[in-house]
């Protein structure tokens, strides 16, 4: 498991948002989608950030019909890793940034498209059926 790519341990696809969204059309989506992230993308499909539950309590107060996902977000708020980003690189960035998600992108060249999350629910749930988890490789 060690050696394998992030790409074997993602969710594919992500729900995202534009950064002229409004909190109230994000607060919708999120229940919608029944999802605690929301990745935030400016005007050429390039992430900006994550907005997450935690992120929209912390904007309870504001206008949510006027406010904007770009007004709440911190850019670069979120690491981002690719494809074939070797899944240790992940889990020790997750473990550096005190953080239990990454934005996944391709790994084309000039292009940061977004293929999907990791989450650390799924390293953890892929930990418990590998048998090899505990060795080094």
């Amino acid at each position: 498991m060690n050696r394998e790519p992030v790409a074997k341990f993602i969710r594919r696809g992500a729900i995202t948002c534009s950064e002229e969204t409004t909190l109230h059309h994000v607060a919708q989506i999120m229940v919608v989608n029944r999802i605690r992230y929301c990745v935030v993308l400016n005007n050429k499909r390039e992430v900006m950030g994550l907005i997450s539950a935690d992120t929209m309590i912390n904007a309870f107060g504001k206008d949510f019909g006027t406010a904007r996902a770009g007004d709440i977000i911190t850019p670069g708020s979120i690491p981002i890793v690719t494809l074939s980003s070797p899944i240790t690189d992940a889990v020790a960035l997750m473990a550096k940034e005190a953080i239990e998600h990454l934005i996944v992108v391709s790994d084309r060249p000039g292009s940061r498209a977004v293929i999907g999350m990791l989450f650390a629910g799924d390293i953890i749930a892929r930990m418990a059926t590998d048998q090899e988890q505990g060795t080094a490789s």
